[in-house]
């Protein structure tokens, strides 16, 4: 007997693959027109580095805004790294694409729901997220290079 074919497990997969190719896409070409993403992802996620400071703002969950305040995009085969302008300063985040629920760019009408996965884990970048504030604005440049 042939076993049960997983829908749910395979269109997740093209879900996922679908987030990569957009920011692969963006990483290499940057946003057109008026187009911007939200991506909502989950803080608590093993994988999902970011400072102790947004982990205390924010629940469970965090949105991201990928527009104009963002560089340094990058990704891999488990998430992606982006800096992001915040209110107290800037900040160097990783999403695991295991942690995203959704992404959305309004400008184009596109929304996708995922359902973050904790089955998969997978070790996190070498990067620390933890950001210095000592007047509010200044973070530390060390706090984001690579372990040699």
């Amino acid at each position: 007997m042939a076993n049960k074919i997983d829908y749910d497990k395979i269109t997740q997969r093209a879900r996922v693959s679908i987030v990569k190719d957009i920011i692969k896409h963006i990483g290499i070409n940057g946003l057109g027109g008026k187009q911007h993403l939200y991506i909502t992802f989950l803080l608590n996620h093993p994988d999902s580095v970011v400072s102790e400071y947004l982990k205390e703002e924010f629940d469970d969950e965090m949105t991201i805004v990928i527009q104009y305040e963002f560089w340094d995009l990058k990704s891999d085969n488990h998430g992606f790294s982006v800096s992001l302008a915040f209110d107290y300063g800037d900040e160097k985040i990783y999403v695991p694409f295991s942690a995203i629920s959704n992404i959305n760019d309004p400008s184009e009408d596109f929304y996708l729901d995922l359902v973050p996965d904790l089955s998969d884990i997978k070790k996190s970048p070498s990067f620390n997220a933890e950001s210095s504030k000592s007047d509010g604005n200044i973070i530390s440049l060390d706090l984001f290079r690579k372990d040699k």
